[in-house]
């Protein structure tokens, strides 16, 4: 996704990763935090050099990128956000799952979730409240600082 579906450019990114991570292991300090994230920094840096490197030969050339609205960094966190989300969904069980698409993406009433599933209005508030008290939870070692390092909020935790 952050190098926008291209597999063959992903495939030489992530090889570069694992060669700057074992080149640069030595200066993996457990005690500033996990493995998986500082493996994840070393990819979101290349990331967003390949997609500086992309704009300035696009600059020289006069070529455009599906992605030229957003800088690489904007484009590199909306794209990792998204993903994240999404797979904090595919966690939550089908109904709750079901249940939140239908009424955030969708936008159906409560009343049009029950007709649709057959349950309750107040069956249909109840499984929305569990689901996203479910999905804040999945989603709180993302969107919350940890260990001194600031993460980003999402601007609406909790849809309206």
């Amino acid at each position: 996704h952050l190098l926008g579906g291209d597999r063959g450019i992903a495939e030489d990114v992530s090889q570069e990763v694992w060669l700057l991570a074992i080149e640069r292991f030595v200066r993996f300090d457990p005690r500033r935090g996990r493995f998986r994230d500082w493996v994840l920094g070393i990819a979101r840096h290349l990331v967003s050099r390949h997609h500086r490197r992309v704009a300035a030969q696009n600059a020289d050339d006069g070529s455009a990128q599906p992605f030229d609205a957003l800088a690489p960094p904007d484009l590199l966190e909306q794209v990792e956000r998204a993903d994240t989300v999404r797979a904090a969904l595919l966690c939550l069980g089908e109904d709750r799952r079901r249940v939140l698409l239908d009424r955030y993406v969708g936008g159906l009433a409560i009343s049009e979730i029950a007709a649709r599933t057959g349950l309750s209005a107040k069956a249909v508030e109840s499984l929305l409240t569990r689901a996203r008290e479910q999905l804040r939870a999945l989603l709180r070692p993302y969107f919350s600082t940890s260990r001194g390092v600031e993460r980003h909020e999402p601007s609406n935790a909790e849809p309206n």
